[in-house]
């Protein structure tokens, strides 16, 4: 009759051998590269654009990129964001970083709006490149530029000036060191000078002989304590 269970497969399966890199495998790494780029970043839109029309790599055809752009719509919104407030800062972190900008007009009021008219006032900086809002500070475009390189002179004036310091602290140090070599180079030589004019001086001779025993105890003296102390005993 017929076998009640099917009979066991003696040899195992091979397993699928890997194949090259296939078109889709490509496409999908270049896209996880552009998303990985793009969370990196903070895009306000996203174009794709066609470089050239011949599919070569590294090849750029201008006219066939401003085409797109025009025809997209990225000049116009470029031109709306413009003559809009595309910039905006919370007011906490405006006060923090322009604040040296205009210390005393940041901390003469504690309303953000007068202190923040106070320093766009002081630096002349027009009110119609700016609007002031509940918590933020809007800006046209390029408008903030202009803070940034207010505020990038007065940091590179101080850097100029703590390195300046600390230039004058070192040299300093080294003039002072060598001011006081030259000085002892003198002395040295003005001894040197006078021991070589007295040096065949018979007074000079006995002093130089005997300034050793200067100050030290007299051995008859402290033989004489001794013997009267032990008469004494």
């Amino acid at each position: 009759g017929q076998p009640t269970t099917a009979p066991k497969d003696d040899g195992k399966k091979k397993k699928k051998g890997g194949g090259g890199k296939t078109v889709s495998s490509v496409y999908l790494v270049s896209l996880g590269e552009l998303m990985t780029t793009l969370y990196s970043c903070e895009p306000h839109f996203v174009r794709c654009l066609v470089p050239n029309t011949h599919k070569k790599p590294g090849d750029v055809e201008p006219p066939l990129i401003m085409h797109q752009l025009t025809c997209n719509g990225v000049l116009e919104g470029i031109r709306i964001c413009m003559r809009g407030f595309p910039n905006r800062m919370p007011y906490p972190d405006f006060k923090m970083r322009y604040a040296c900008l205009g210390q005393a007009e940041i901390n003469s009021s504690s309303d953000n709006k007068t202190a923040t008219y106070a320093l766009m006032d002081k630096i002349a900086f027009d009110r119609e490149r700016y609007r002031l809002g509940h918590t933020l500070v809007f800006f046209r475009a390029g408008a903030l530029a202009g803070l940034e390189e207010g505020r990038d002179e007065l940091v590179i004036k101080w850097i100029r000036f703590i390195q300046g310091e600390i230039f004058k602290r070192v040299r300093t140090r080294v003039f002072e060191k060598k001011r006081d070599q030259r000085e002892l180079i003198k002395v040295a030589q003005r001894n040197f000078r006078k021991y070589l004019a007295m040096r065949d001086w018979g007074w000079f001779v006995i002093i130089q002989k005997t300034r050793g025993l200067i100050g030290l105890p007299n051995p008859e003296e402290e033989l004489r304590l001794l013997e009267e102390k032990a008469n004494a005993t």
